[in-house]
């Protein structure tokens, strides 16, 4: 109640040089998986399944400030879980 009471439309701001960050629409591929598109938004907005993910996930977290053609890995973990980043997309509204 507190987080909507308090809560304030923003534009997305677009991140520079086509990297990702919050509100980017990004292509991904992870290991032979085909690619998957993902969202990157607020916490509250968060849904897995719909493909909108929390900018504080691991997986988010690990694609902010990358660049298309960039691979990240995502960590901790044993061997690492490695992400390719095939397309970013920022609206600038």
């Amino acid at each position: 109640t507190q987080r909507h009471a308090s809560a304030q439309v923003r534009t997305a701001a677009e991140a520079p040089d086509g990297s990702v960050g919050f509100g980017s629409r990004v292509t991904i591929a992870r290991d032979d998986h085909p690619p998957e598109t993902i969202e990157i938004v607020g916490e509250d907005e968060a849904d897995p399944a719909a493909g909108k993910l929390s900018w504080v996930s691991p997986v988010a977290a690990a694609l902010i400030g990358g660049e298309p053609g960039e691979t990240v890995e995502i960590g901790p973990r044993h061997p690492p879980s490695r992400i390719r980043i095939l397309a970013v997309e920022n609206d600038p509204a």
